[in-house]
């Protein structure tokens, strides 16, 4: 695990995972990959055991079971274990994205929320219900209208505070390649900054319902 890319969803993780692996970093983690792979269970488990306390908190050995043959992860579920990820893999470098608040927020209800709330969660993406149920509830206080900017801002404080400097990047990534590429010794490619988004069709297809 050489990166952790910490910032919560909505905030361009997707296209920083695809960037990186532009840079040749040999796949990263993003929440597509839970589907893809029927990990599900897995970030359940560790929901259950942060929130819920029915097992052990995830530690290197629980992440290293799905997570071993990547070389970073982006998106949530992983950032929602950005301490645990961070003392798992103390070598890694930290990223965090981020974007405007109002921006971000308006975003997420047109989305990750939206999903939730229209209790789809459990097919239209490929993602358990229970796992969307679990970061609703513990993640977003169970009502994002009134806790969502509030749980948005204490991560990213809480994880600017935890991560070392040497290590760390706060980013946005309409910063471009430079200042991801100088942080990680990596030359600026020659090609565009990906630029991707899984829910751009599904924001289109329900930009008019309730």
């Amino acid at each position: 695990m050489e990166i952790l890319c910490l910032g919560l969803c909505r905030t361009a993780t997707q296209s920083l995972a695809d960037a990186l692996e532009v840079l040749g970093y040999n796949r990263i983690y993003h929440m597509r990959e839970v589907f893809k792979n029927q990990h599900g269970q897995y970030w359940i488990s560790a929901l259950e055991a942060k929130y819920e306390k029915k097992d052990k908190p995830f530690g290197r050995e629980e992440f290293d079971q799905f997570l071993g043959d990547y070389a970073g992860v982006s998106d949530i579920p992983a950032a929602l274990f950005y301490e645990e990820l961070i003392d798992a893999y103390p070598e890694a470098k930290i990223i965090l994205t981020t974007r405007d608040e109002d921006k971000w927020f308006e975003s997420m209800k047109a989305t990750v929320w939206h999903l939730h709330e229209s209790r789809k969660a459990a097919s239209a993406k490929g993602i358990p219900y229970r796992l969307s149920e679990l970061q609703y509830e513990h993640v977003w206080g169970g009502d994002p209208d009134t806790y969502g900017r509030a749980k948005y801002r204490e991560h990213n404080e809480r994880l600017r505070s935890i991560a070392p400097n040497d290590r760390f990047l706060e980013y946005q990534v309409q910063e471009g390649w430079q200042p991801l590429c100088s942080f990680l010794n990596k030359e600026v490619p020659t090609v565009p900054f990906p630029r991707s988004d899984d829910w751009a069709e599904y924001k289109k297809e329900n930009a008019t319902k309730p």
